[in-house]
C-alpha cells in the first residue's frame, strides 16, 4: 500500500523524487502545487468552447441565462494520458459557479472499487452524490420528502441487509419502527458504498438486483429528488441548473460503457440532468458506432509539436521544469529530445523523462543515454504489436471502428490529432520502410 504523500519542494533536484514525480501514475496536486500548465493556447480552445455552448453557457456574459431545452449529455474521450482528468476539473471550476452550474464532480477511479463495478452501480453513485450535496452544501431540501428515501427503503428494510450492514460494515441503515429509512440512512451508507461494491455480499447483490430489475423506476426517483434539489439550488443561489461531470475510468471493463452507451442508451438519456462523462478512446470509437447516438461528443486532441514558433515544445518542456531541475538530470538538448518523442501526449512525455532518468540512475543523462532509453521504450511497443496490427499501420485508411485500430489508439500506438491519426513517434524507427 502506498506511503503517507510526501510534500515535495518543486523543481526537485534530490534523484529518487525526481523518479517519483515523473512517474505516469503519481497524481499531484496540479493546481496547488503550481504544477499545472496550461495548454489551451497550442491544443486549441474549440473543445471547450463548444462544450460551453451545448450547455447554453454564454460567451458574452460567461451566465447561464436560459437552461437547455433537453438534458444534454456530452460523451468526453481522448487518448490515455492526454489531460482528460485535469481538463474536467478544470471544467467543473469554470461552469460550478452562481451563475453558471451547480457542478457534482464524480471520480470513478478515486470514489469506487473500478474492478468490481457494474454498470447498476452508475445510477446508485448518483444517488449518493446527491445526497452527499444536500448535506455538504446545506441546501434547503425537505429531506423527509425526498423520492429517494423510497429507494433506500426498498434496498435496505430487509433484516437480512440490516444485519450485515451493522456486522459487517459497522453501519445502522437508519430503518425505523415504521419500516421507513430517514434520509441519513443514505449519508451513513454512502460513508461504506465503496467497500460494500468492492466484493460481493448481500447488500451490494440485492441493490444491483433492484436497480437491474427496476432501472426506469430508480431513474424515475432520482428525476424526482433531482426537481427538488434544481429548485433548492435555484432559490438558495447556488446555479441556475444541476451539472454533473463523471471522470470515466481507463480501468473500467468495457461492459459498463457497453450497457451504458450501447445496449442501454435511453438509460443515460432518460436521467433528467445534464452530464459529461468521460470514456476511453478505444470505447469512445465503439460509442461513436452504436445506434444510440449521441451527438455530443468531444475529444481532446493530442497538442501538435515541432509549429515554427515553436510555443507547444515549450509548454511540454515547462511541465517537466516544473516538476524536476533540468541541469540537475538532463544535459543540454536531452528534454528537447524527449518532448520530441512525446507526440504531444502528456502521458508518453513523462514515460520518456522517468526513462532517461532511471537509465542514467539519477545521474546527469547525456543525449547517448536519452536516445537508448528512448529506443527500449519503442521496441517494447512494437513487441507488442502482431501482424494484423502491423497490417492495419500499413493501411493509409484507418477505420477508428476496427478493434485492432481502437487497441492501438489506447496503447499510444496511434496517436489522434486534430482530425488526423499518426504513429507514435517512439515506433517510426522500427516500422518497415515502404518500397519506392
Amino acid at each position: 500500500s502506498a506511503r503517507i504523500m510526501t510534500q515535495y519542494a518543486y523543481p526537485v533536484v534530490n534523484p529518487f523524487q525526481a523518479r517519483t514525480v515523473t512517474e505516469p501514475d503519481f497524481e499531484p496536486d496540479l493546481f496547488r502545487e503550481n504544477l499545472y500548465v496550461n495548454l489551451d493556447e497550442v491544443r486549441g480552445e474549440e473543445f471547450i468552447r463548444d462544450i460551453r455552448f451545448t450547455l447554453n453557457i454564454d460567451a458574452t456574459n460567461d451566465c447561464l441565462d436560459d437552461v437547455t431545452d433537453d438534458y444534454v449529455k456530452i460523451v468526453f474521450s481522448g487518448h490515455r494520458g492526454c489531460g482528460k482528468t485535469t481538463e474536467l476539473k478544470r471544467l467543473h471550476d469554470k461552469f460550478n459557479h452562481p451563475n453558471r452550474y451547480f457542478s457534482i464532480f464524480l471520480s470513478i477511479e478515486e470514489e469506487m472499487e473500478y474492478g468490481s463495478f457494474q454498470p447498476e452501480d452508475f445510477f446508485v453513485w448518483i444517488i449518493l452524490k446527491l445526497v452527499e450535496a444536500i448535506d455538504l452544501h446545506n441546501l434547503t431540501v425537505d429531506t423527509k420528502e425526498l423520492a429517494l428515501n423510497e429507494l433506500a427503503r426498498q434496498f435496505f428494510s430487509d433484516t437480512v441487509i440490516e444485519k450485515e450492514l451493522k456486522q459487517s460494515f459497522q453501519v445502522e441503515s437508519g430503518v425505523d419502527a415504521s419500516g421507513g429509512v430517514d434520509f441519513f440512512g443514505w449519508l451513513k451508507f454512502k460513508a461504506v458504498a465503496k467497500a460494500v461494491f468492492a466484493g460481493t455480499n448481500q447488500t451490494s447483490t440485492k441493490i444491483r438486483e433492484e436497480v437491474r430489475r427496476n432501472t426506469l423506476d430508480v431513474i424515475r426517483k432520482i428525476n424526482a429528488a433531482l426537481v427538488v434539489i434544481r429548485q433548492a439550488i435555484q432559490a438558495d443561489n447556488k446555479g441556475r441548473d444541476i451539472l454533473f461531470i463523471i471522470d470515466g475510468s481507463e480501468k473500467l471493463k468495457f461492459e459498463v460503457y457497453e450497457y451504458l452507451f450501447i445496449q442501454n442508451p435511453n438509460l443515460l438519456k432518460d436521467l433528467a440532468v445534464n452530464l459529461i462523462i468521460a470514456v476511453p478512446i478505444n470505447s469512445f470509437y465503439q460509442i461513436e458506432k452504436a445506434p444510440g447516438y449521441f451527438p455530443n461528443q468531444f475529444i481532446v486532441p493530442m497538442v501538435k509539436l515541432g509549429t515554427p514558433d515553436g510555443r507547444a515544445d515549450d509548454c511540454f518542456k515547462e511541465v517537466i521544469r516544473r516538476r524536476i531541475d533540468e541541469t540537475t538530470f538532463f544535459e543540454r538538448g536531452v528534454l528537447d529530445e524527449c518532448v520530441r518523442y512525446s507526440g504531444g501526449c502528456m502521458r508518453q512525455l513523462l514515460i520518456i523523462v522517468n526513462s532517461v532518468i532511471r537509465k542514467a540512475r539519477g545521474s546527469r543523462a547525456s543525449m547517448e543515454t536519452a536516445e537508448a532509453a528512448i529506443a527500449e521504450l519503442g521496441r517494447r511497443m512494437y513487441e507488442l504489436l502482431d501482424s494484423e496490427h502491423m497490417e492495419a499501420l500499413r493501411q493509409n485508411d484507418r477505420q477508428l471502428g476496427d478493434l485492432k485500430v481502437r487497441e492501438m489508439l489506447f496503447q499510444l500506438v496511434l496517436l489522434k490529432y486534430n482530425g488526423k491519426t499518426e504513429i507514435n513517434p517512439l515506433l517510426k524507427p522500427f516500422m518497415p520502410q515502404p518500397h519506392p
